[in-house]
């Protein structure tokens, strides 16, 4: 399958999503961090993934958890590089990127299902805000929608 996204491989962006969870806190404040990061990487004007491959040919840096493919998401290009190299990739590596418009982002991660991937993790290390890919989609949705406020229907 090839992957076209539509990426912007200018380095920068906005400041980083900072909504980390706090291990020790009830389910249901540890479930609000989790979302608190998602609403907070929705508002990012970029998000930016370690690429692997050459030329057009570029795809995210995945992991493995539990037997499950995960794609790396960060907030900021320097949380990629350090995520990078402390998972083993050279510093060179580590630091190749691709950026992503928040408003594609979603669209493109999703195709990558059909390779066998099934979670995203938002800034692994900071957050580790962690989604099904199926569910990116709806979580893009609650967060767009709670960043506009309250309705008025």
């Amino acid at each position: 399958m090839t992957h076209e996204p539509e990426v912007d491989t200018a380095p920068g962006g906005a400041a980083p999503a900072d909504a980390a969870p706090d291990d020790s806190a009830p389910d249901d404040s540890a479930q609000e961090a989790h979302l608190a990061a998602w609403r907070a990487a929705f508002a990012q004007e970029r998000w930016f993934v370690i690429a692997r491959g050459y030329g057009d040919q570029m795809t995210p840096f995945a992991v493995e958890s539990d037997g499950q493919g995960v794609i790396t998401v960060f907030t900021t290009p320097e949380r990629a590089r350090v995520f990078g190299v402390a998972s083993g990739l050279p510093e060179e590596e580590a630091g190749t990127l691709i950026a992503l418009p928040r408003e594609s982002a979603v669209a493109y991660l999703v195709q990558f299902a059909e390779d066998g991937v099934d979670a995203v993790v938002l800034d692994p290390g900071v957050s580790d805000s962690a989604v099904l890919l199926a569910a990116l989609p709806h979580v893009e949705q609650l967060s767009l929608r709670e960043a506009e406020g309250p309705s008025s229907d």
